[in-house]
């Protein structure tokens, strides 16, 4: 397809039913391959509460919630693969929350939480336990009706965005379930509140694709194997996702060697995408628009795609009950958004807000004054609200519940929105250039359409030629499921030396315990000596030069008893630096 072709708008339509098998009828993969059993009765293993609760909220259960249903209740750890929309968390969620409503707290409270939900966005940790209050209460109603006792479950969120007072609160009280994320359980499991993790039995790990492949993943695999050193029994992993490829690496990554039950029935998920150029010729882009000359001409102007991008996207807002636009970065989603509010306010009125004016404030305000969605009372309309790592909690929250509420017709969304995040009647995603990966492309796809059975409709617009190309084969990849493969890290010793001084800044370890420990994590499965003690001499203070002697120890080696301790402020230093670098050259280092 040549992108210089003359066309008023070039549509692709790409429409089929992605099929992506396990084996068996059900889709149910065993490690050891064996078939399915019959699951016919699965339901019957749920307290009555639960039971009524979920006939009555649901048509039936499907094929992802029989078979993690069946792996969880057999205590085998699971991995989930199913596209979005498929019930995947309710199906790692119920059987804990039946156990929870079926079994008294312990008696010692620092033993009282038993499910731990790891998600690597905050946003997805929030809108978890929102959702999680629907089940909470049904069930709560159901018992209710049948004379049963009320379940009394907590649920606690720990995530950077959780009160000092929060924080506290569930170190001294626990809750039943606590939602987090991998960095926020690594700064747990370095200080004094790791004791109220003692009582964890389950270990949700929700989008497991988008830490896998990463430091951050090899750093959660380590935090993982340091949480079952502090209970008495292992806790049972169920890793959750829509797009992971090979499923084997990701299963092997999740259990750490342990023998990983994978759950992937065939999928019919539907997916509908549109490839459009809203403009005749490509080719003609960032040509003179006007022929000017003369000294005081000024710069010249060029043709640009954006106006008609930005009108064609407003189309479809108009043209939709509920949409999200993804954007590729934070500039692109708040230009976007600013842009749109001020095409929508034209369209009202006839003419553009004028700079200073509040018609002009409120439109360069991601989402503030939008409670009325169309209008924010003084006759301004907007229609969209920016959503990404640089708004604030509270607005993020605000910009959320106006989606869902069905009073903002638009979000301009980065990744933030983009991970199994579920936006309620989202009936249209518009993409504004290719996504970075097929699997990407995919998960904010499915934010549409996030329904059992439902249609996922998306809109990609390329911005230039080469775009054009490259969102055409990510479409077409997507429409077929053939997303890139992942492999998780192989021993990143920057990953082990900082796990290593917050372990030892906590307690003393002999090198032989802190080997076998690091070595139950995958990505250290293979770890040679060689590698562990030159990290060790390292963190103890044996450089390789002297032009290092000024970098202090973090630890103490005792070669003689060949025990490690941390020498003063190990832990501070360890709960200020958690976490990885990500692999992009931001920012040049000169020496």
């Amino acid at each position: 397809m040549s992108p210089a072709v003359g066309a008023t708008e070039r549509v692709r339509l790409l429409t089929r039913a992605r099929n992506v098998g396990g084996q068996g009828e059900d889709g149910c993969v065993s490690s050891d391959g064996s078939a399915p059993t019959d699951r016919a009765s699965i339901l019957d293993r749920f307290t009555p509460a639960a039971r009524d609760w979920f006939r009555g909220a649901f048509d039936g259960a499907t094929a992802a919630q029989l078979g993690a249903w069946e792996a969880i209740a057999a205590g085998q750890h699971a991995l989930v693969v199913a596209p979005t929309g498929s019930g995947k968390t309710l199906a790692a969620f119920l059987w804990s929350l039946d156990r929870l409503t079926a079994t008294p707290p312990p008696a010692d409270r620092m033993r009282r939480c038993r499910v731990l939900y790891i998600s690597p966005l905050k946003a997805l940790a929030v809108d978890v336990e929102r959702n999680l209050r629907s089940p909470l209460a049904g069930i709560g109603q159901a018992a209710a009706r049948l004379g049963l006792p009320p379940p009394d479950v907590r649920v606690a969120v720990r995530s950077g965005d959780t009160s000092p007072e929060d924080r506290r609160l569930f170190a001294r009280f626990p809750a039943d379930i606590l939602i987090t994320t991998p960095e926020s359980l690594f700064l747990l499991l370095t200080s004094a509140a790791r004791e109220s993790l003692r009582g964890v039995q389950s270990v949700i790990l929700d989008e497991v694709h988008a830490v896998c492949a990463t430091k951050r993943g090899a750093h959660l695999a380590l935090s993982l194997e340091r949480l079952d050193r502090l209970l008495e029994t292992p806790a049972q992993r169920i890793g959750l996702s829509a797009t992971v490829r090979p499923v084997d690496e990701v299963a092997t990554f999740l259990g750490g060697g342990r023998p990983v039950t994978v759950v992937q029935p065939p999928s019919a998920k539907q997916v509908e995408l549109q490839v459009v150029v809203p403009v005749e010729d490509m080719s003609a882009l960032g040509e003179p628009s006007e022929d000017l000359s003369g000294a005081a001409a000024g710069a010249v102007r060029r043709t640009s795609i954006w106006p008609a991008v930005d009108e064609r996207v407003l189309d479809l807002i108009e043209g939709h009950r509920s949409t999200i636009v993804f954007a590729n970065s934070r500039r692109l989603a708040e230009r976007l958004t600013a842009r749109l509010n001020e095409l929508a306010h034209e369209r009202l009125t006839g003419s553009a807000p004028l700079p200073g004016d509040a018609a002009a404030e409120a439109m360069g305000q991601a989402g503030s004054g939008m409670g009325s969605g169309w209008d924010n009372g003084e006759g301004t309309r907007v229609v969209a609200a920016a959503h990404h790592g640089s708004v604030s909690r509270e607005q993020r929250s605000i910009v959320e519940e106006a989606l869902k509420a069905g009073q903002l017709p638009a979000v301009v969304a980065t990744s933030s929105l983009e991970l199994g995040i579920d936006m309620g009647a989202v009936d249209l995603v518009v993409q504004v250039e290719a996504p970075p990966s097929v699997a990407s492309g995919l998960q904010r796809i499915g934010r549409a359409g996030h329904q059992v059975g439902a249609i996922s409709k998306g809109v990609l617009f390329p911005k230039f030629r080469g775009d054009l190309v490259q969102c055409t084969v990510v479409a077409e990849r997507m429409q077929a499921g053939l997303i890139e493969s992942m492999r998780y890290l192989r021993n990143p010793l920057d990953v082990l030396a900082q796990q290593i001084v917050a372990m030892v800044a906590l307690e003393s370890w002999t090198v032989d315990e802190l080997r076998d420990l690091v070595r139950r994590a995958a990505p250290f499965a293979a770890l040679p000596d060689s590698a562990l003690y030159a990290v060790l001499d390292m963190l103890a203070g044996r450089y390789p030069s002297d032009a290092f002697a000024e970098l202090r120890p973090r630890l103490t080696w005792d070669r003689l008893t060949d025990v490690l301790t941390a020498r003063p402020g190990a832990q501070r230093l360890a709960v200020t630096s958690g976490g990885t670098i990500p692999d992009r050259g931001l920012f040049g280092v000169f020496l």
